[in-house]
């Protein structure tokens, strides 16, 4: 069973809670993967650079050292969402 991007959004909202104190680079890079998701759900305009800056912070965390870690499996997931939701189909 596969995640609807609202799941996603909410998922990475809890990592973002998880890793405050832990590793505050992940947990912002998490709220603003869940909010462009969420942009995206309510049909607001994201811009290219805003969009393009994410999704290079998330492939760099998810296929560096947080590869094969739960963090770096959410990360690759937030992305997949993105970019489905940028070409106009949810995944």
């Amino acid at each position: 069973m596969t995640a609807t991007p609202a799941e996603v959004a909410n998922d990475l909202d809890a990592q973002a809670a998880f890793f405050r104190k832990r590793d505050d680079d992940v947990a912002r890079l998490c709220r603003a993967c869940a909010g462009l998701i969420r942009d995206y759900l309510a049909g607001r305009a994201v811009d290219g650079r805003t969009f393009y800056g994410v999704d290079r912070r998330l492939t760099d965390r998810a296929a560096g050292r947080d590869a094969g870690t739960q963090i770096g499996k959410s990360l690759a997931r937030g992305r997949e969402t993105l970019q489905a939701l940028r070409a106009g189909a949810a995944p």
